[in-house]
């Protein structure tokens, strides 16, 4: 397990996790996501490639309703 930073939250993750397993893990089901690591936003084309690292600060962006 490694530690990660999700919007400022602690999580424990498999060293082996991509972007994309953290979405399912997380139960993100919208189709609007916007993820930065390190500041840098990660294309959806590359979620399954994009491997986390110890301490990686991860981003979640959601587009919320409401006006």
């Amino acid at each position: 397990m490694i530690p990660i930073n999700v919007n400022n939250k602690q999580h424990q993750v498999s060293r082996e996790t991509n972007v994309l397993q953290l979405v399912q893990t997380l139960n993100l089901s919208s189709p609007a996501i916007a993820i930065a690591i390190n500041n840098a936003v990660i294309p959806k084309t590359i979620w399954s490639a994009t491997f986390l690292q110890p301490k990686d600060n991860v981003l979640l962006i959601q587009p919320a309703q409401g006006g």
